[in-house]
Order: C-alpha cells, then sequence, then structure tokens
C-alpha cells in the first residue's frame, strides 16, 4: 500500500525544497504562505501560532523562513495538515500503487483535491463525483501503473491548459505546471 512519507517527500521537493521561500508571500494574496498552505484560505492552521511571532521578531521574512523550516514541530504540523487535508481524502493508505497514489496526492494539492480525484476517476473508468470509495479504490488498484501515470500527466497538463485559457495571465506558470505534473 502506499505511504504517505514518500508521497509528501516528493511534494517537498517539488515545492518546498528552499527554507529561504518556505514562508512567502504571493503576488495578489492577500496573507502569508507556509510551505503552500495559504492563510487566507487556512487561517485557523495551528503553524500560524509560531509563524506570527517568530516573523515580527525576524529581521526579514527570509530569516523568518529559514528559523521556522528548521522547526520540527512546525514541520510535523505542516505534514499533519497534508495528510487530513489531502492524502487521507484519497485514501492513500488503500491504493496499491505509489505512483498512482502519489500523483493524485501531489496534484490534489496543487488543483485541488476534488478536480485531481475526479481526474483519477474519469481515467479509470468509474463515476467522477469527487469522493474515492470502493468502487473507485478497486479501479485504481486494478489499473495499469504505466498507463495510469501517463493518462494523469495529460489530464494533470489539459487542466492546467484550461486554466491559462480563462486566464492569460496564469501563462507564467505553464512551464512550472507541466513540469509538476511530468514529474509528479
Amino acid at each position: 500500500m502506499a505511504n504517505f512519507k514518500e508521497a509528501y517527500e516528493i511534494l517537498k521537493r517539488l515545492e518546498f525544497n528552499s527554507p529561504k521561500n518556505a514562508l512567502h508571500k504571493n503576488e495578489g494574496e492577500e496573507g502569508l504562505t507556509w510551505m503552500g498552505i495559504y492563510e487566507k484560505a487556512n487561517p485557523g492552521w495551528i503553524g500560524w501560532e509560531k509563524i506570527r511571532p517568530t516573523l515580527r521578531a525576524a529581521g526579514s521574512m527570509e530569516e523568518a523562513s529559514v528559523v521556522l523550516y528548521k522547526d520540527a514541530l512546525l514541520q510535523a504540523d505542516t505534514a499533519n495538515f497534508y495528510k487530513v487535508k489531502y492524502w487521507n481524502k484519497i485514501k492513500g493508505e488503500d491504493i496499491k500503487s505509489q505512483s498512482v497514489a502519489s500523483e493524485i496526492f501531489i496534484f490534489g494539492v496543487n488543483a485541488g483535491i476534488g478536480v485531481a480525484i475526479k481526474a483519477a476517476q474519469k481515467i479509470v473508468g468509474v463515476t467522477a463525483d469527487a469522493v474515492v470509495g470502493e468502487e473507485t479504490l478497486k479501479a485504481l488498484n486494478s489499473y495499469d501503473e504505466a498507463r495510469f501515470d501517463k493518462e494523469f500527466d495529460r489530464a494533470e497538463i489539459e487542466h492546467y491548459k484550461a486554466l491559462i485559457e480563462k486566464n492569460p495571465k496564469l501563462k507564467i506558470n505553464a512551464n512550472g505546471w507541466r513540469n509538476r505534473a511530468e514529474a509528479g
């Protein structure tokens, strides 16, 4: 069965590999982002209780980011956030293939868990209802892993193309999204 820690390590390599920018503020967004956790979307997340005072005490956001990145408890809270909000919703522990579970998890973090689950469900030929139930698990666990990987990468890229068509300003993200789809 798939393992959250392995999927999370892939996510960290793709998203959070620099202590200097683990904490940042994205242009056009109102709040901070810590390792992909957007403050405005997740204001009650426990990690903000440590991040805010550290940021106030630090000389810069980069300095606070480096200090916070080394905090083992904050790192554990961050991993737990992703496990509860994403991994558990895809029932990752019940998916046999690590690569299939990792693909769905990583895309879910970036595009939304419902989008990722529906994409997987369409590929394996079950009702695309964004809920991972027994039928979805059975289909995922019997589907050819290499075929799923190729088809899921295509689905991710198509999703990102559609986003860019709706909002051409997002084209700046196109290469990164493509690389992410193919690396995940």
